[in-house]
């Protein structure tokens, strides 16, 4: 016991050093988000229709099973962390952080037919310039099932310094308390929106001469990674127990798109399995790993509304709205132009184009929502 009294005259200094200069801030985020253009993936037709035009996108009878429409987009919930440290007593200066992310959003689809119900992935045929499909079901031929995956999430992390614009002396008065402040923000901005899409198949031969099984797969992952400067002013006004602060941030810097697309297929005939690269709609044309760098302007504003519940505990709702330029997205930037001769295992020589090809699409992505929290000052 007399080892900790020693420390007790310390503590009040300690206290009195960060007291009302300390802050903490959480707060539970539900946000709407952009999601990604998918084209048709999986297709399905009705019961009698001709094996040339089964599943194919054009035909009478043909529907769309899953994509062809936006993917992942919608509400999500998320949560944000944040606080910071007035370096002096005055508050003319602060180091604060701050760091949000939202839940995965996903979409899937499985599919499975013993040829009963016809189930196709439909493509543009360059060798023939036609739409067709690669048959995945169909009575008397083929049997087998899909999956599709689809996977988005977004974080954000954020270390800047606090500058007091207004008033430039004593904005925290012990006489009269804490007053209407006007600050600048200057720091850095890291950014990141991640997508994935991934298709698996399998498919068992139908016909006894033939007996066929093969199984496939194709993979795409979108990272986009901004790197900036990240700029804004932030303004807080004071209604008796309750305040209201206002935001205009932006952030300068570099967006690292990274695409990567992977597949493969293995055939297994009559006991005999071999695996060979590329899937259907991934292929030697666009498999890889390729990055590219775009610079970005990224805005953000934001509206918050505090209650002082105790002098140092206060409950904040608020609103944002953040807009993310040049980003690449998973779905949309699969080509649908295949050559079939390109589909494992190939063609020798080849003949036509050499598609599927890398696409490069890119669009803006737009997140904005709720936030319902409370912010501590030590």
């Amino acid at each position: 016991m007399g080892s900790l009294r020693q420390w007790d005259p310390l503590l009040p200094r300690f206290q009195n050093r960060i007291d009302s200069r300390l802050f903490l801030r959480a707060e539970y985020l539900l946000w709407d988000v952009s999601g990604m253009d998918a084209p048709p993936l999986v297709t399905t037709s009705p019961d009698g229709t001709g094996q040339d035009i089964a599943a194919t996108l054009g035909e009478a009878g043909t529907s769309v099973a899953f994509g062809g429409k936006t993917l992942n987009d919608g509400s999500v919930g998320g949560f944000l962390i944040g606080g910071g440290l007035w370096i002096s007593p005055q508050q003319h200066f602060a180091i604060e952080t701050e760091y949000f992310q939202l839940s995965e959003l996903d979409d899937s689809y499985n599919g499975s037919s013993d040829g009963t119900v016809i189930l196709g992935r439909p493509y543009f045929d360059i060798t023939d310039g036609e739409e067709t499909a690669e048959l995945i079901a169909y009575p008397g031929l083929v049997s087998g099932d899909i999956r599709v995956r689809t996977e988005s999430d977004l974080r954000s992390f954020l270390i800047d310094g606090r500058v007091s614009l207004c008033p430039t002396h004593d904005a925290y008065c012990q006489q009269c308390g804490p007053r209407d402040r006007t600050d600048w923000i200057i720091g850095y901005r890291n950014i990141r929106l991640r997508d994935s899409l991934s298709i698996v198949e399998n498919r068992r031969s139908e016909v006894t001469s033939d007996p066929q099984t093969v199984a496939s797969s194709d993979q795409f992952q979108a990272t986009n990674q901004f790197n900036g400067l990240q700029l804004g002013i932030v303004h807080r006004m004071l209604l008796q127990r309750a305040w209201l602060e206002t935001s205009m941030r932006v952030a300068l810097g570099n967006t690292e798109q990274t695409l990567r697309v992977s597949g493969s297929t293995t055939i297994d005939d009559q006991g005999t399995s071999q695996t060979y690269q590329g899937g259907l709609l991934t292929q030697r044309t666009n498999s890889g790993t390729r990055s590219r760098d775009e610079f970005s302007l990224v805005p953000e504003l934001g509206v918050r509304l505090g209650i002082r519940l105790t002098d140092r505990l206060h409950a904040n709702i608020g609103y944002s709205v953040l807009y993310l330029p040049n980003v690449i997205r998973a779905s949309e930037q699969i080509d649908r132009d295949l050559n079939p001769g390109l589909a494992p295992p190939g063609m020798d020589p080849l003949a036509g184009a050499l598609r599927p090809r890398v696409q490069w699409i890119q669009s803006d992505y737009l997140a904005h929502g709720l936030h319902l929290g409370g912010e501590f000052n030590f």
